[in-house]
């Protein structure tokens, strides 16, 4: 008749369920799968007081019973010590052993794994001392293995519509634990994507800030003060580039005496020769920055220059004695003074442009809304990267979830032996199966 109730009680444990509703089903189930238990565990338990009650009596006779005469002394020493001993044990089982009120299956199998672990306790002593005490208290001693042996025979007739159901007991002991799981997993994927919307508004923001200040930067550029500005802008990289070539032109037409001016110049050094103090900053200015040179006495160098190198003063000889001496004199036929005009010229206007430059403001607005713009795409840039962060967390916390429902619907199916429909109230897990 077992395999017959085990139907019937199936049929009762329902195959739909709401998420929130599984601490209910699982009260259900239990009572279905553990039919009878409540009555037979009733019943036992008065048993269970009345044998309580006795072993106390009994270990309150074994411990003032007094041994026969006739033992021998070195036995009676050892056996008393050893009766001591089991009292003890037998002492704490029995202040162990609380008879429960409640029926259910979790109480009765506490009730069962505690008092099984007391008697252990109680009876952990080898047969050697056992012996020992039942021969100088046989009557005492029966009594107490006698009522024992009886306790354990209520314990395992009390856990009996327990076994075989190992499996349904665990799954019923892990299951609201995996609830709790997939509810606390559930409401970090809510608070994550609370921070995800709450983030993409502050990136929708940032990105109608930056609309706004580009906005600001179109009118800025588009206005007659920039125009006027790129304009001087324009004016002035041209005018340094006239000056530029120009400067560069300058140094070439010194380039064919190079030799000359840097022989002359460790000839001044080393003291071989000394120039004046006026011929020395004209050479430096020739070797470090030609253009320097049109504001100095270039003819009366020059002159002194071929007088030197025509001495044989300096360590030239042939065709390059006289290569040098011809571009000297092509360089007295050019007219500096006409050089230098070019070159203030466009000097000239440059050092105006440039003022020009520094008077208009409108490049400070520029700079500060392009400041403002970076800055805020900085902010945007680290806002999208948490965002994606939060997104991946989500996906594993989901990932997660639906390891957790997997769990539960396998929990819940070993328990009531057929395939349960639980109805969740999110939608993260509807195709978990």
């Amino acid at each position: 008749m077992k395999w017959l109730n085990r139907i019937f009680g199936r049929k009762e444990i329902p195959s739909t369920i709401a998420f929130d509703g599984i601490d209910a089903w699982l009260d259900m189930a239990s009572g279905a799968l553990f039919r009878g238990l409540s009555a037979n565990a009733s019943q036992l338990y008065g048993e269970i007081e009345k044998i309580r009650d006795r072993l106390k009596q009994n270990t309150s006779e074994l411990r003032d019973a007094e041994p026969t005469e006739h033992i021998p002394a070195p036995i009676a020493k050892s056996g008393l010590t050893t009766r001591d001993k089991m009292v003890k044990h037998l002492n704490y089982l029995v202040e162990k052993m609380w008879i429960p009120t409640q029926t259910d299956y979790k109480t009765v199998l506490s009730f069962y794994r505690t008092t099984t672990s007391s008697m252990e306790f109680a009876l952990a002593m080898s047969r050697k001392n056992i012996y020992c005490v039942r021969s100088l208290f046989p009557n005492e001693v029966e009594k107490v293995i006698s009522n024992l042996d009886r306790l354990k025979i209520l314990l395992n007739q009390l856990i009996a519509p327990l076994t075989e159901k190992e499996s349904q007991i665990m799954n019923l002991d892990r299951t609201p634990e995996i609830v709790r799981s997939v509810k606390g997993i559930k409401s970090a994927i809510d608070r994550e994507k609370g921070v995800v919307n709450d983030r993409e508004e502050e990136a929708f923001a940032l990105e109608k800030r930056i609309e706004v200040d580009e906005e600001r930067m179109r009118i800025l550029e588009e206005g007659e003060e920039w125009i006027q500005f790129k304009e001087l802008e324009t004016k002035l990289s041209s005018l340094e580039k006239e000056l530029s070539m120009l400067e560069s032109d300058v140094g070439k037409l010194f380039s064919p005496i190079d030799k000359a001016l840097k022989l002359l110049k460790k000839q001044d050094e080393t003291g071989r020769y000394t120039l004046a103090l006026g011929e020395r900053r004209v050479l430096s200015s020739i070797l470090s920055s030609p253009i320097h040179v049109l504001d100095e006495n270039l003819d009366d160098f020059l002159r002194t220059l071929q007088n030197i190198i025509e001495g044989d003063i300096l360590p030239l000889k042939g065709r390059g004695r006289e290569k040098a001496v011809r571009w000297i004199n092509s360089l007295s036929d050019i007219e500096i003074s006409s050089i230098k005009r070019r070159h203030d010229s466009p000097q000239s206007e440059i050092e105006e442009t440039k003022g020009r430059l520094s008077n208009i403001t409108i490049l400070k607005d520029r700079r500060e809304i392009e400041r403002t713009i970076v800055s805020t795409e900085g902010q945007l840039t680290q806002l999208r990267e948490g965002i994606e962060r939060s997104k991946r967390h989500i996906v594993s916390l989901e990932e997660n979830l639906a390891g957790e429902v997997r769990l539960l619907l396998e929990a819940l199916e070993n328990i009531a032996g057929k395939k349960i429909d639980v109805e969740f109230d999110f939608k993260t897990v509807q195709q978990v199966r």
